[in-house]
C-alpha cells in the first residue's frame, strides 16, 4: 500500500531550516502503488511526450502506399506494408521510497501510474533507493529483490530515460561516506549519482519538497549533479523537456 512505513530520522535544519523528525519504530520500507488514478491523466500527457518515433519490428498497413499501387495496377489490389513506428526511449523510474519520503508517496504514486500506464514507451523498468543510491538497486523492496547498481549501469544506454524522484535530503554522511553497509565498494552515494549521470547524461531528478527547502546541503550537492524540478505536473514537463535536449 504505498510507502506507509515507519519514518526514519529527518536530517535537515543546517541551510533548509527543516526540523528532524524522530523515529519511534524500525525504519521499514514498501513498494508504491502503481494504479493511483487521481491525476494520472495529464502526467500520462507529459510523459508521451518523451516519444522518439522510428519504424522499427512489426509491420502494420500503408494507406497511402496501397492506394497508389493499386491505381498504378489498374484497380488491381496491391497490399504495401511498412514497419511500425515504435517509440524507441527506454524508461527508468528511479524513487526514494521510505522514511522522509512518506509524506510525498501519494505524489510519487500518481507519477508511477502514470509511467506504468503510459505503454508508449519501449520498456519501462521502476526500481527503488533509501536516500541515495549505493551498491544495490531493488526492484521490489517487500520481496528483497534487488540487481546491483554495476549491472544496471551496464545495461544504459543512448536511449534510456532516467527520471530520479527523491527529496535528496539526509544526513552529509550518508551522501559523501564510505556506506559499505550499503554494497558501496569504497564509493560514496554521490560517486555513484555521479557515475549514473556519466553513463546516462539524459537523466533528471525531480524533488516532492517546495524550492524553499533545496539550500539543504546534500540537496544542493545532488542538484548539481542532475537537473533538478518539483514533482508537480509543471516540474515534469520542465524535466522532460531537458531530457528531450540533445546531450
Amino acid at each position: 500500500m504505498g510507502a506507509r512505513a515507519s519514518r526514519g530520522i529527518r536530517v535537515g535544519g543546517e541551510g533548509g531550516g527543516r526540523s528532524a523528525v524522530r523515529v519511534a519504530t524500525e525504519r521499514r520500507w514498501a513498494n508504491y502503488r502503481s494504479d493511483r488514478q487521481l491525476d494520472v491523466r495529464e502526467l500520462q500527457v507529459v510523459l508521451r511526450t518523451l516519444r522518439q518515433l522510428r519504424r522499427d519490428g512489426r509491420t502494420e498497413l500503408d494507406l497511402d502506399g496501397t492506394i497508389d499501387r493499386t491505381a498504378r495496377n489498374a484497380g488491381d489490389v496491391e497490399i504495401v506494408e511498412r514497419p511500425e513506428r515504435r517509440n524507441q526511449v527506454h524508461l527508468v523510474l528511479l524513487m526514494d521510497a521510505g522514511g522522509s519520503m512518506a509524506p510525498h508517496a501519494e505524489r510519487v504514486e500518481r507519477l508511477f501510474s502514470a509511467a506504468a500506464g503510459a505503454r508508449v514507451f519501449r520498456s519501462f523498468t521502476p526500481l527503488y533507493f533509501h536516500n541515495c543510491v549505493y551498491g544495490w538497486l531493488h526492484r521490489d523492496f517487500e520481496e528483497l529483490d534487488r540487481v546491483r547498481t554495476e549491472d544496471f549501469l551496464a545495461e544504459l544506454g543512448p536511449r534510456h530515460r532516467l527520471i530520479f524522484v527523491g527529496d535528496a535530503s539526509m544526513a552529509p554522511w550518508e551522501l559523501v561516506g564510505d556506506p559499505s553497509w550499503g554494497g558501496g565498494r569504497g564509493m560514496s552515494g554521490l560517486d555513484w549519482l555521479r557515475r549514473i549521470r556519466g553513463v546516462c547524461p539524459a537523466s533528471v531528478w525531480l524533488n516532492p519538497d517546495p524550492r524553499r527547502y533545496w539550500e539543504h546541503p546534500t540537496v544542493r550537492a545532488i542538484s548539481g549533479v542532475f537537473p533538478m524540478f518539483e514533482l508537480t505536473v509543471e516540474g515534469l514537463r520542465s524535466a522532460v523537456r531537458k531530457l528531450r535536449a540533445p546531450v
